[in-house]
């Protein structure tokens, strides 16, 4: 006969009452993380969304500019190879960083998807032409890069003025 852990009617009350709370607790616990993964995934507002790209805009433009300073600073030959591959370095990282968090920004509603829309083909194209003028072996390709990218920075800066 198998020994019963919890002998006569008091036993069971007090095993039913450890189990329903329990279930209560394991309940409470499952809503507060269910709680906690809405709130971290449902998108956030139009204005917040409005402040975040227009974060990622200014991130853009200045990695962007400082593109353009570099490169006709090469073009003039007023600084050394390794301060330019630092400050292509740095404005990459300006750039990644920029299109990281427009990446990681669902937008909430039809209006922020345009915004985002016309943001992000700016930021890859910023991308883009600061990796052009980075790897540029000559002044002609350089030139290029920087007119790119005085061009990127014109059409980041515009929309923020629009936007502000």
């Amino acid at each position: 006969m198998p020994a019963r852990l919890i002998d006569g009617p008091a036993g069971n009350d007090a095993a039913v009452k450890v189990s329903y709370r329990l279930v209560i607790a394991a309940a409470a616990v499952g809503l507060l993380w269910a709680g906690l993964a809405y709130n971290m995934s449902k998108p956030g507002d139009a204005t917040g969304y409005l402040r975040t790209a227009l974060q990622v805009a200014a991130s853009a433009h200045d990695g962007a500019s400082t593109g353009v300073l570099i490169g006709r600073q090469q073009l003039d030959q007023q600084v050394f190879a390794a301060f330019a591959v630092s400050a292509y370095d740095d404005a990459r990282q300006a750039l990644a960083g920029a299109q990281k968090k427009l990446a990681d920004t669902p937008p909430p509603d039809k209006t922020s998807a345009r915004l985002r829309d016309r943001l992000a083909p700016l930021v890859q194209a910023a991308v883009r032409d600061l990796g052009d003028a980075a790897q540029a072996s000559g002044d002609a390709g350089l030139s290029a890069a920087v007119e790119a990218l005085q061009h990127d920075a014109g059409r980041l800066g515009d929309l923020i003025a629009e936007y502000q």
